[in-house]
Formats: structure tokens, sequence, C-alpha cells
């Protein structure tokens, strides 16, 4: 009997893990675009935890997962997760002090709806921190070519402005961006510099300044 599969991310749990063993650079490169912005403290969550590895990195106990292999490996690392998606994201208001969301908003099905539950859970003062394989850059270009895969066929990649502007109609304002993956294999982690006009990767930092009415239930 065949089993369906309800999450594209389950059967490439083990393999989407070792990735990051295998592209050291790239992850290193990613990580410190990340950090660009991270606060020194402050008590975050990452959105679309995966298997744990930036959040382990970076110090981040909490995360929510909608793949249960992949959620695994991140509890494994010592990460709280929640399964969920990232339109209802299972926390109550005004949770934490900054979230991050590594290479997810191509994968969600609403991002507007996806950054008004982040902005929802942010305390005022709060702070959003995207990584994304932005639409224009080499590496989003690579997996948009990669039709015949169950993970990244049906992706939708952004522009950075796409992007922002997603963001601005959630409640977020003060944006700030770096950027990162300047080649496809570098030889050596890379430091970020601001902008979008040149790396693969990008980071945006997003602020939650006032309160934002929306049309949503809050969970109180």
């Amino acid at each position: 009997m065949n089993t369906k599969v309800t999450n594209p991310f389950d059967p490439i749990a083990k393999e989407y893990d070792q990735w990051f063993d295998d592209n050291m650079n790239i992850f290193l490169s990613e990580l410190n675009a990340i950090k660009y912005f991270l606060p020194n403290e402050g008590t975050g969550v990452e959105i679309g935890v995966g298997t744990g590895r930036f959040a382990m990195e970076l110090g981040i106990k909490y995360g929510i997962e909608p793949s249960a292999n992949m959620a695994t490996f991140a509890k494994q690392r010592g990460i709280d997760v929640i399964a969920g998606k990232a339109e209802d994201i299972p926390y109550k208001n005004e949770s934490f002090d900054f979230a991050i969301m590594v290479a997810v908003d191509p994968f969600v099905e609403d991002a507007v709806k996806v950054y008004q539950e982040i902005f929802r859970i942010l305390k005022i003062g709060g702070k959003l921190i995207i990584g994304t394989l932005h639409k224009e850059g080499e590496a989003a270009q690579k997996y948009m070519e990669m039709s015949d895969s169950d993970v990244y066929k049906s992706a939708q990649f952004h522009t950075i402005s796409e992007s922002i502007q997603q963001l601005r109609l959630s409640g977020f304002t003060t944006f700030n961006t770096c950027q990162t993956l300047f080649t496809m294999q570098p030889v050596k982690e890379e430091i970020p510099i601001p902008g979008y006009d040149k790396g693969s990767f990008v980071a945006i930092e997003a602020i939650k300044i006032n309160d934002y009415e929306k049309n949503y239930l809050p969970r109180l």
C-alpha cells in the first residue's frame, strides 16, 4: 500500500541535514548574514526551524516546524519544537523579542499571513530577520530550474522588493538588508555586506514599531 507523503521535506530530512556538513562555507556565510542583525539579548524563535542547524548555532531555543522528520533532528539539537505551519503560529501574542526565518518564504502558502502571524507574536520593538534566496540571485535561479523536484517544483521565490512590500503590509517598518553568497561555491565563509545587489542570499531586518490592526482572532 502506498503511503501519501503530506510534507515534501519528510522523506529528505536526513539528506537535508547532511547538506549543511557538505556545504559548510555556504552555511557559515548564511549564518553570518543572520548574525548581522541578531540582537545581543532576548528570547527568539525560528519559524520553519527545519533540522535546527541555525537555531542551535544562534542560541535560539524555540521553533515551529511542519515536517515531523525535520523536527526530530531539531529536537535532538535541544530545540523546543512545536508542530505547526507559519500561517497559523501556535504561540501567544507578544511572546518573543525576535524571530528568524531562513529559506522558508518560497514554501509558504501566504507570505503576508505568515508575516502577520510573526508580527503578532513579537513584542513591541521586536524584530524579524528573514534569510532568503531572492528571486534575482544565482542560487534561486538554479532552484527554479529544478521542476522535477518534489520540494522545489512549487517553490515561489520573491524579489527583495516583493518581500519588503509583504512585510510592510503586515505592519513591519524600518527595513535593512545585508547580503552574502557572492559565488555559488565559496572557498571560505563570507562576511556579509549591506544591500542586496550582489549576493544570492539576503538577510532582511524588519522591526515591529507599533501595534497593527489585522483581521485575525488574537490569542490572548
